[in-house]
């Protein structure tokens, strides 16, 4: 299996000119976050959810007021945003990522669950313009959250979990971006938190085929049965340490730890960890000016599991993210760009300079002022990756 993984998740364009052992890199994703303009409201995950925070108000240091310790350098801004999303992608293509593993609260009628699936829905069906691939991150514990609402009996929460994954199979399990390794679809669950019974899973899997490749936490994922487990945020490696080595070799044992074997394993790569959470207080992972990123995604890529995950794109809750923001600009970007570019040898086709060119075509889309079919052929030039040209029509816009 080892040898498919990363053939099956490089873009079509790619496969027959990659050498051999080239990692796939996949972003976890983030879809819960809603602008007042584009759906006339903030979500709980800009304000907070208990609204202490109003993005439309601007702080002394002239940054939006969200719930994060950290500010996206294009603003606030809605995930369902087909403009949001389009400068996601191209960001993503242009250092290199193969894909999203887009985090998916299912089908249920609760919560912002909706609002979640809509932006999920959305970046699925662009990510095949893109040439990139896609796999689902269920939260099973939504069952908690709809029995703790009373929205959901005890009775109904295998069902609930079956309809979810269903759901899953009929619409985007067979689509061509959807990942699959060896014909079977790539599903991760972040947990399982709820459903800790094996056979809930096996009954969620029952009547799908081919069955998913299911993946679980590092420390979670074998007492469900599943077939192999993924890292997330860990601290210890930089607990009363700076010595790159000896932070390689931590994380090098936090992998063994997760699994012995790299076809059971996929292991992250991170920039850091400061969380917004007064009632669960965690430790903070310091950036470090981007060297825990570069420590972090350097030990995976040596690493022998064929599949690296970002953790993560945008989770600005915890402080997780690599998208360019106004703390760090496009410093993590570049560092996983740079770590591609010396995966290939030094050959790569994409410059530190062309992650830029998604932001300066979501900002022109934003202000509205350029002819809509010059900008979408800015959009069609990014995501063919003719950077030279999209560049050129950029700067040929009026101020």
């Amino acid at each position: 299996m080892l040898a498919c993984w990363s053939a099956v998740c490089l873009p079509q364009a790619c496969r027959a000119t990659e050498p051999t052992g080239r990692k796939c890199v996949l972003a976890h994703y983030m879809p819960w976050y809603e602008s007042a303009e584009f759906r006339g409201g903030w979500s709980g995950h800009w304000t907070g959810f208990d609204s202490a925070h109003d993005p439309g108000r601007t702080e002394a240091d002239g940054l939006p007021d969200i719930w994060s310790h950290f500010h996206p350098l294009i603003g606030p801004y809605d995930s369902a945003d087909p403009a949001l999303i389009e400068c996601h992608l191209a960001q993503m293509k242009l250092a290199g990522i193969d894909g999203v593993v887009v985090d998916w609260y299912g089908v249920a009628e609760t919560a912002d669950y909706p609002a979640i699936h809509r932006a999920s829905c959305a970046l699925f069906d662009a990510a095949a313009g893109f040439d990139m691939r896609v796999a689902a991150c269920y939260e099973d514990r939504v069952v908690q959250l709809m029995l703790d609402r009373g929205t959901l009996s005890a009775g109904g929460a295998e069902a609930r979990i079956h309809d979810d994954v269903a759901w899953l199979a009929r619409h985007w399990f067979g689509k061509p971006q959807y990942l699959k390794i060896e014909g079977r679809p790539l599903l991760l669950t972040f947990g399982p938190i709820y459903a800790t019974a094996p056979s809930t899973w096996s009954t969620a899997f029952a009547g799908i085929s081919p069955k998913p490749l299911f993946f679980g936490l590092h420390h979670l994922w074998r007492k469900v049965g599943a077939d192999g487990g993924f890292t997330w945020i860990h601290w210890d490696p930089w607990s009363g340490n700076t010595d790159p080595k000896v932070i390689e070799q931590r994380l090098r044992k936090v992998y063994a730890l997760a699994s012995e074997d790299p076809e059971t394993l996929i292991v992250s790569a991170f920039p850091g960890f400061r969380a917004v959470y007064k009632n669960e207080p965690y430790p903070v992972l310091e950036h470090h000016a981007g060297r825990t990123l570069k420590q972090s995604l350097d030990t995976a890529l040596k690493s022998k599991s064929p599949i690296v995950q970002l953790v993560t794109w945008n989770d600005y809750g915890e402080g997780t993210m690599i998208e360019p923001t106004h703390e760090f600009g496009y410093a993590c970007l570049e560092i996983v760009q740079a770590a591609r570019k010396e995966e290939r040898g030094g050959v790569f086709p994409y410059s530190a300079a062309d992650l830029r060119l998604p932001e300066q075509l979501y900002r022109a889309r934003k202000v509205g002022k350029a002819p809509a079919d010059d900008l979408d052929r800015i959009a069609a030039a990014l995501r063919r990756g003719d950077c030279a040209t999209a560049a050129t029509a950029l700067a040929a816009l009026a101020p």
